[in-house]
């Protein structure tokens, strides 16, 4: 198996409740790299009313990546306020390039510092921790990585809070030689009002370095949510109903059309606007055209990644109060039990943005803080029982 296309050439399941079944999954190849970006300070942000921002920051990273080779399908996993990526060596320097111009981009369109971090695969099996990746099918538009072992914790150390990790990091002077790319990248729809009662972005950490016992609590876990929720696609967090397209007033829009417009430094600033407007009444005829003719909202809801693991359970999901306090009350047994961490963060609405090329993949979040706010109660957890 070619390494360059070695997540290309994985086989892909399609039941994503075999996420647990360790035959799935390969080891990563070693001359790969895990690249990481986050949003330093992400929740100061999202208290001062940026999430949307940080969001889109995030996902920008993402596009950037993924045009450099519009050919390869990469794998990465999108965590609200940051992704990682795994990427062949072949790669890295032009990732390290266009991460380097978007985090200039990010810093003066939405006044975020935005880290990037990069660790050889290589690196994580020196140091004798676990990197094993899956692929699961979502639609014939996309497939996802899912990730098992401590790798990607380890990866996250490094870069995040190691001693050395500007090691690791893409230096704040660093002269980038190519541009980054961010066509095919869109945040048409307005949030998505819940079609049920609340939409609720989960994180859950089974306790533990070893899978083999690991996955048990996952199946539970799983198993538990179907009782109180029903199948997957009872809980997906979009529905036809909620579909609306954004207006050209939308705050994220206003930030797509800064982005869309940066590179052309040579326009003055009221030719870039007449640009953009005439850009988005195109694109939004388009989208009616699809959405009316095309039955483009099923596409999205078949493509959007409401559910994914990488060493983590992570979900975006519909339900109804109840559900919801049943079900976190049933997680705060398993943690009191030392058998899970886990955070969730609770909204009316999901955030979808878009990513249309090689794959088509709609990211969903819960809005107002989602993911990176969940995340930071499971921090919290695991920073406790650190102390103690």
């Amino acid at each position: 198996m070619s390494n360059l296309h070695f997540y290309e050439q994985l086989a892909a399941f399609i039941n994503f409740k075999d996420f647990t079944n360790l035959n799935l999954y390969l080891d990563a190849p070693e001359d790969w790299y895990v690249v990481i970006t986050d949003v330093v300070n992400s929740t100061k942000a999202i208290e001062q009313g940026q999430y949307k921002y940080v969001n889109m920051a995030s996902a920008l990273s993402l596009v950037a990546v993924i045009n450099l080779n519009p050919n390869l399908k990469l794998p990465f996993i999108f965590g609200g306020d940051g992704i990682t990526l795994l990427i062949p060596k072949s790669m890295l320097s032009d990732v390290q390039s266009v991460l380097s111009d978007n985090r200039n981009l990010v810093q003066k369109t939405f006044n975020l510092s935005l880290r990037v971090g990069c660790v050889s695969v290589k690196k994580i099996y020196e140091a004798s921790y676990e990197l094993k990746i899956a692929k699961y099918k979502i639609s014939s538009q996309y497939s996802q990585i899912l990730i098992i072992g401590n790798g990607i914790d380890y990866a996250e150390y490094l870069v995040k809070n190691h001693h050395d990790s500007a090691n690791y990091l893409i230096a704040d002077n660093y002269k980038p030689h190519k541009k980054a790319d961010y066509s095919g990248f869109a945040c048409p729809f307005e949030d998505f009002i819940s079609h049920k009662e609340e939409i609720l972005s989960l994180i859950i950490k089974a306790k533990g370095d070893n899978f083999q016992n690991q996955r048990y609590v996952y199946q539970e876990i799983i198993d538990k949510m179907e009782f109180i929720f029903g199948s997957f696609e009872e809980c997906h967090p979009l529905s036809l109903s909620s579909f609306r397209l954004a207006g050209g007033k939308s705050d994220r829009i206003k930030a797509t059309m800064e982005v869309n417009l940066a590179p052309k430094n040579g326009l003055n600033k009221k030719l870039k606007i007449l640009v953009f407007k005439i850009m988005f009444f195109v694109q939004t005829i388009y989208m009616k055209i699809l959405h009316r003719f095309f039955n483009a909202q099923n596409m999205v809801i078949n493509s959007s990644d409401y559910k994914k693991f990488d060493g983590s359970l992570k979900m975006t999901i519909s339900c109804y109060r109840e559900q919801r306090k049943l079900f976190e009350a049933y997680l705060k047994n398993l943690h009191q039990e030392d058998k899970i961490y886990f955070g969730l963060h609770i909204s009316n609405r999901a955030l979808v943005t878009c990513l249309v090329g090689n794959q088509q993949v709609h990211l969903v979040d819960a809005a107002d803080g989602g993911y990176a706010l969940a995340a930071k109660q499971m921090k919290q957890q695991i920073a406790k029982d650190l102390s103690i």
